[in-house]
């Protein structure tokens, strides 16, 4: 009898999974990264509500706020899974990308 533990349950792999911090700094590059007049119309098309991208790019936000995040990477391309983890006590948002070869371009694209 074999005692493997299913695929969904197994621990995330490190190389495609990265933090709620790193996320929300990728996007916020990202938004920032837009001429003036741009934004509104790009918010607009994905049916993002407009004063919440402006307040997630100017780091404005009362709370975390991952689903935004996560709408925001998966527009740009990336299959991307949010999960609630729990750490000492606490409850934090991890992302993963659910294709492994998206970790190298997402890697490159932080640092541009």
């Amino acid at each position: 009898m074999s005692h493997s533990v299913p695929a969904s349950m197994a621990a995330p792999n490190p190389g495609i999974t990265f933090s709620y911090e790193e996320g929300l700094s990728y996007v916020q590059h990202h938004l920032n990264s837009f001429m003036h007049g741009e934004l509104k119309p790009w918010a607009h098309e994905r049916h993002l509500n407009y004063s919440m991208v402006v307040n997630l790019k100017n780091g404005r936000l009362t709370r975390p706020m991952p689903h935004l995040v996560q709408q925001i990477i998966v527009s740009m391309g990336f299959d991307l899974k949010a999960k609630r983890i729990k750490k000492d006590n606490q409850f934090e948002v991890e992302f993963s990308l659910l294709d492994a070869s998206q970790i190298a371009l997402f890697r490159a694209r932080m640092l541009t």
